[in-house]
């Protein structure tokens, strides 16, 4: 079962989400902490700014195991904050899936249309499937969330016109200064981001500072945006000339604090100081955005603004609802055709076990005197006679699993079992892939699995003069 258990910029403001975000490396040690918890047999995590969520299979089907997997995962979460317990939400199932292929197709993201998602639930999946924490189940389930995904990208214009946190950003930013022309901007760290409305300033006419721990780095940075590189260690000089600053990083606590803009107001320089915060957790101190002329927007300011421009695209989101609906439905028919396919096999295994049963009384009787190619023949015939007669039950229980509507291919499947006592069918039988011939004129059957055509024997009474 499929189990889904976080937090997203729904239920947690940053202040929550900042402590229980990841760093790469850190990560990448969770899930494979979490590969080897109870209850757990599949996993992946996926950690941006906007939401942390665990992606993972429990052991079976039961109630008792979904609870033990969903523990597992919340007792994760928990043990970075004490205050996320009251932002978990939980999905299972249906429910579950439903969950991941909004996210994956950005309607459950702050800003509705965005394209970063998908890559970051690529790079989760990616990571996961490095620690070896991912199996078959969250394969399958992976590739149907991505294709539609992108269907909804291809197939509808949510993502066409779009407002974006740096398109917000910016025009944020225009709003407070008028023209930004000659105004100069300071880029803290190299998150994408960030980059993006650095660069979309720069376009608009400001200059660009790009601050970083890195000379060689940030140049690199400073290069595809448009302006110039500068250590850290020349921040509060920075701050005392500069109109905005975009800060992206990814450190643990705050890069700009109170203190450091002494300088600026020991100056007395007049005009406002816009603060861009990206980050989660945040790069800037709160109580900056306390200061007189000073204004600060996080990630969580920038949704306010951002859910404002969602209603304008109903109708694309509904559209991208009903492809969202149709990869659940695709996923609801195999695991409905999952949960027949063992009916199947019991039923073709036990029609098997009476087939050889009788077969192999016959070969001690008075088909004894049969050879091996004789013998593989009545094999191949009887196999194949085996085929025939499963092959209308199987296709119409396939086929009434596949569909939406009631119980019916669980009601068949166990009117199957009630009939053909199917559920004390031996384990080991299950998986017998031909009817089993004794040797030629063998005294007794061995305990292993004998091929179709049997050897040919050293001696007997059957055996063939050379």
């Amino acid at each position: 079962m499929i189990i889904i258990t976080g937090l997203s910029h729904h239920t947690a403001p940053i202040s929550v989400r900042e402590k229980v975000a990841l760093s790469e490396e850190a990560a990448r040690e969770l899930v494979k902490t979490l590969g080897g918890s109870p209850g757990i047999l599949e996993v992946f995590i996926v950690s941006t700014c906007n939401r942390f969520e665990i992606i993972a299979v429990s052991l079976d089907e039961s109630e008792s195991a979904r609870q033990l997997c969903a523990s597992s995962c919340k007792s994760a979460i928990t043990e970075r904050s004490l205050e996320a317990e009251g932002s978990i939400y939980s999905h299972h199932g249906l429910n579950a899936v439903r969950h991941l292929v909004r996210v994956a197709s950005s309607l459950d993201s702050l800003v509705v249309g965005e394209a970063q998602i998908l890559g970051q639930l690529k790079q989760g999946f990616e990571r996961a499937r490095d620690a070896e924490t991912v199996g078959a189940h969250l394969h399958q389930l992976f590739a149907r969330v991505a294709r539609g995904a992108k269907r909804v990208r291809t197939e509808t214009t949510i993502g066409v016109g779009q407002v974006s946190v740096p398109s917000i950003a910016v025009d944020l930013a225009l709003q407070i200064f008028g023209n930004l022309s000659g105004r100069k901007v300071a880029l803290i760290g190299s998150g994408e981001m960030g980059q993006t409305v650095a660069r979309l300033l720069h376009e608009a006419g400001a200059e660009l500072i790009v601050l970083g721990r890195d000379i060689e780095k940030i140049s690199v940075v400073a290069a595809k945006v448009g302006g110039r590189a500068q250590l850290m260690q020349a921040l509060p000089a920075v701050l005392k000339d500069v109109d905005v600053v975009v800060s992206s990083t990814s450190a643990p606590g705050a890069v700009v604090r109170v203190s450091d803009l002494e300088e600026r107001r020991k100056s007395r320089k007049t005009g406002n100081l816009f603060f861009i915060d990206l980050a989660v957790p945040r790069d800037i101190e709160p109580g900056v955005g306390e200061l007189d002329g000073v204004f600060l927007y996080d990630v969580d300011d920038l949704s306010q603004v951002a859910s404002e421009s969602a209603t304008g695209r109903k109708k694309a989101a509904d559209e991208a609802e009903a492809i969202v609906h149709e990869v659940v439905t695709d996923w609801e028919r195999r695991e409905s055709a999952l949960q027949i396919t063992p009916t199947i096999k019991a039923l073709r295994a036990k029609m098997r076990l009476a087939l050889e049963s009788e077969l192999n009384r016959s070969l001690r009787g008075k088909l004894r005197e049969l050879d091996d190619e004789q013998r593989g023949a009545l094999s191949k015939m009887l196999d194949a006679g085996l085929n025939r007669i499963m092959h209308d039950p199987a296709t119409h229980l396939r086929e009434e699993a596949a569909r939406r509507e009631g119980n019916c291919a669980v009601d068949l499947a166990q009117a199957l079992s009630a009939l053909f006592e199917l559920e004390e069918l031996p384990d080991e039988e299950m998986d017998v892939s031909s009817v089993r011939l004794p040797a030629h004129d063998s005294k007794r059957i061995s305990d292993s699995r004998i091929p179709l055509v049997s050897p040919a024997p050293s001696s007997g009474r059957g055996a063939r003069a050379k």
